[in-house]
């Protein structure tokens, strides 16, 4: 315990040095940040914006997910779906790349809407949760889920709801008008014949609202595959309009109120017009870099503890996720603290986190350096990795989150074919701009000029990723 708390304590004093080094770096930008060079109301302004952002960012990164698909003609009650696994160009936070993804939306501000998840298939199951526009899990579907793999309608009510329900049905509550889900396939491997199971799967899947219940219309299936899905939002001046937007959009919930005040501070009121003048506007763009960076930094540095003492390798979700189910609401506080810094990296939550996958993060190398996407590396997978499925490690962007734009590969996995495997039965990955010399079988490319972290994933994972008994090795800088 003491030498994790080191570790801890390491961690807290790099991040202090960070933020430092950050405000000088920051000055003589749109927007002043040096105390000495700002009014007490522009300090405070200024902190108000970086906590706005952290606040909201769960509902903001649903924003951009929604936006992403909604420009590409997708709308409500819509099945969004891949025909076949996913690349680079979906640029959501934190995807896999393994498996097809299936993005349905909804809304229930006019009325409760069905979700009707179809029965695991031959080859074919599904895993996945439903949110709301917070990201907060109401349930897990398929083989993990309520319907145990049997399928069920699920029908989603909005805030408050006090009317006719669906027989049958498991019913769920939103705590706001919008709701989504991400769904994956189930499937040996994305073979053309189990790629075609999934959309065979997929068409089954059925939305619509309760009152059209005796008479469904037909659903439109928007195939995604091969177009750019530009979901990440943005952190500039501009995601404060987007955030207006949502606040006027969606209902206020009670633990949001205190937040409410600090917004209209801001420029940002439920039912009153965003006329955000020139001066806010410097600040926007000052604070949406600063949260932006305050977000890496607490992620990936501060709050997910280690998983292997003196390694560098953290857990995905910052502590408190088992206790409140991904919404980090407690009996006397929401902390939105380490919520926000979460949905910086990650695009969906799962009630059942840890059954079916585990992932583990890396986003420094053993000297606490952010890895760099000019550089070289090299990770030895050890042999046996405890996982029932396979295991894979995937890069990306430290800033979006997403998928390191314009790359062939995003990830390997023990599946991957013509990865080759030592004589130990370890791997070797590999990461840089260029492939070493007859490696490019266990090569994934980095982009020069940016910084970029791994998750690791065991699927189907077994005790000994839980206990200690198998631990993942650091990563080696090779230039």
């Amino acid at each position: 315990m003491k030498g994790r708390h080191a570790i801890q304590r390491a961690r807290a004093t790099r991040t202090l040095l960070a933020a430092l080094i950050a405000t000088l770096l920051l000055t003589g930008g749109p927007y002043p940040v040096r105390a000495e060079e700002q009014t007490l109301s522009e300090r405070v302004l200024h902190h108000r914006g970086i906590e706005a952002i952290v606040w909201a960012m769960p509902m903001l990164n649903f924003k951009g997910m929604r936006n992403s698909v909604m420009r590409l003609g997708v709308e409500f009650n819509d099945v969004p779906y891949y025909s076949k696994v996913q690349s680079w160009r979906f640029q959501w936070a934190t995807p896999n790349d393994t498996t097809p993804y299936i993005v349905p939306f909804w809304n229930v501000k006019d009325g409760p809407v069905v979700v009707e998840i179809p029965p695991s298939g031959e080859g074919v199951g599904i895993f996945g949760t439903l949110m709301d526009a917070w990201q907060r899990p109401l349930e897990d579907v398929g083989a993990k889920g309520k319907d145990g793999g049997l399928g069920a309608k699920y029908l989603m009510l909005p805030p408050g709801y006090d009317g006719e329900l669906l027989p049958g049905a498991i019913t769920l509550e939103q705590r706001t008008y919008n709701g989504f889900s991400i769904l994956r396939p189930i499937i040996e491997d994305a073979s053309p014949e189990n790629l075609a199971k999934v959309v065979a799967f997929v068409k089954k899947i059925k939305i619509y609202p309760l009152a059209l219940a005796d008479n469904p219309p037909a659903n439109r299936y928007i195939d995604l595959y091969g177009k750019n899905v530009e979901g990440i939002m943005k952190l500039d001046e501009n995601v404060f309009s987007e955030l207006n937007e949502m606040i006027q959009e969606e209902v206020v919930d009670p633990s949001d109120l205190s937040m409410m005040g600090l917004l209209a501070s801001i420029g940002i009121e439920k039912g009153k017009p965003f006329a955000p003048d020139a001066a806010m506007k410097k600040m926007y763009a000052a604070a949406s870099a600063d949260a932006l960076e305050y977000m890496i930094h607490q992620y990936h540095k501060v709050l997910n503890p280690p998983v292997y003492e003196g390694k560098k390798w953290s857990v995905l979700t910052p502590p408190g996720i088992r206790e409140t189910g991904f919404t980090y609401q407690f009996a006397n506080r929401v902390d939105y603290h380490a919520r926000g810094c979460l949905y910086y990296a990650v695009c969906s939550s799962v009630k059942n986190y840890g059954t079916a996958t585990y992932y583990v993060d890396l986003a420094e190398d053993k000297d606490g350096n952010w890895l760099d996407g000019g550089s070289h590396y090299k990770l030895n997978v050890p042999p046996n990795v405890p996982a029932k499925d396979f295991w894979s490690v995937v890069a990306y962007d430290l800033e979006t989150a997403a998928w390191i734009r314009d790359m062939p590969r995003v990830g390997i996995a023990s599946s991957t074919e013509g990865v080759e495997v030592n004589r130990d039965g370890s791997v070797d990955v590999y990461f840089g701009p260029e492939a070493p010399e007859g490696k490019d079988s266990n090569w994934l490319p980095t982009a020069e000029g940016r910084r970029f972290f791994l998750l690791f994933r065991f699927y189907g994972p077994e005790p000994a990723v839980f206990d200690g008994s198998f631990q993942l090795n650091d990563i080696e800088r090779m230039d």
